[in-house]
């Protein structure tokens, strides 16, 4: 059982796998189909994992299957889903109202937004608001959590952060949390009237060197067959250096909210070279990611903001879902739910001491001893 600290994590969801308005407005068809029906194309890509029997290729417009997956995701200690908008004509689907009658207070909705190119107009954002208005949402001081992606595409960050504020409070919204995807707060963002920042993707923000630097000789390995020539085009990241460059130094870089990586792989959507992808990743590394996220927030964030953010929970494209697999079951829903644990003990320790709310008959010398003995293991693995 978590401590009772408010930390919240939240897991990045496609809600495309439906038969419902949005998958029908993302093309039809099978969504499990177009998610998975792509074939490593070079020697260094790794294939795509296939749906175990937890949960299956499901259809969220089916309300029992939408409420299996909230429900595994509860069990695992995930505090809700964040949803991307998709603008369809001239208005936003995200899908909400397929999983909103499975939320309540202990497990809500938050939304991503990718803002049209050029300038953000009062229609549009009044849309994205009726998209986002009337579900179970996540608060973050009191507000609702909207991701704003991408945001250096915006001409004027804090013209748009206005319209925003503007058109939620005509829609009856208690406000807005707003999060940029942005690696630093130096951008400027924060003081365009964003309320955090949020690590990016390992595609828009690769945190490390490649896991090898190609030279002369791999070139002529290449030529003479004896070496994959996309590597080249690709970037390879080892997934502890990657890990490491994330969370290292974090406080120099602002209030810039941590995103957990389990894995990442691009390829599907770069058959010409150019993909994203995580070497040697690691579910025990991915634990101790997502456990040292949760410290970091604790220790630096207000209360009522302590969000870490899960890269995906069904991004099947990208390699980066933690929903159970065929090949390695519940490994990873394990990793994740041991990963909140330990996060939120350590954090217990490292917050304040929890007198005068002590109950009585809980050991909290032993509780602290536990907590130190992880710290010693999170070290050991930094």
């Amino acid at each position: 059982m978590i401590p009772p600290l408010s930390l919240l994590v939240l897991a990045f969801f496609d809600a495309r796998f439906q038969s419902g308005p949005l998958g029908q407005a993302c093309g039809g068809g099978d969504p499990w189909a177009r998610a998975l029906d792509a074939y490593p194309a070079r020697r260094h890509h790794s294939p795509l994992l296939q749906p175990g029997k937890a949960l299956g290729r499901y259809d969220l417009a089916d309300a029992a299957s939408a409420g299996r997956v909230v429900a595994v995701a509860r069990a695992t200690g995930i505090g809700g889903f964040v949803l991307d908008c998709h603008r369809v004509g001239d208005q936003y689907l995200t899908g909400a109202e397929c999983l909103d009658a499975w939320c309540d207070d202990d497990f809500g909705l938050a939304f991503r937004w990718t803002p049209p190119a050029g300038p953000a107009t009062a229609a549009d954002v009044a849309a994205l608001m009726a998209a986002i208005t009337g579900f179970s949402t996540l608060l973050a001081d009191g507000r609702q959590v909207l991701v704003v992606n991408e945001p250096y595409r915006l001409p004027d960050p804090a013209g748009t952060v206005a319209l925003l504020r503007q058109a939620a409070d005509a829609a009856g919204l208690r406000g807005l949390y707003l999060v940029a995807t942005a690696a630093e707060a130096r951008g400027g963002l924060l003081d365009a009237g964003f309320d955090a920042l949020l690590d990016p993707g390992p595609a828009q923000w690769r945190s490390c060197k490649p896991a090898e630097l190609l030279n002369g000789y791999t070139f002529l390995q290449a030529e003479a067959g004896q070496a994959d020539g996309g590597m080249f085009d690709d970037t390879i990241m080892t997934y502890a250096h990657f890990v490491n460059s994330r969370m290292v130094d974090r406080p120099s870089r602002g209030k810039v909210l941590p995103r957990v990586v389990l894995d990442y792989a691009d390829w599907p959507d770069h058959p010409q070279g150019g993909a994203t992808l995580l070497a040697s990743t690691s579910p025990t590394l991915y634990r101790r990611f997502l456990a040292g996220a949760l410290t970091y927030v604790a220790q630096h964030f207000p209360e009522d903001e302590r969000l870490v953010f899960i890269d995906s929970w069904n991004h099947w494209r990208q390699r980066s879902q933690i929903e159970p697999t065929t090949q390695f079951g519940s490994t990873v829903l394990d990793e994740t739910a041991n990963g909140i644990r330990q996060g939120g003990y350590v954090a217990l320790t490292r917050v304040g001491e929890p007198t005068p709310g002590r109950s009585p008959g809980v050991d909290y010398d032993a509780i602290a001893a536990l907590c130190r003995q992880i710290e010693d293991e999170l070290s050991l693995s930094a």
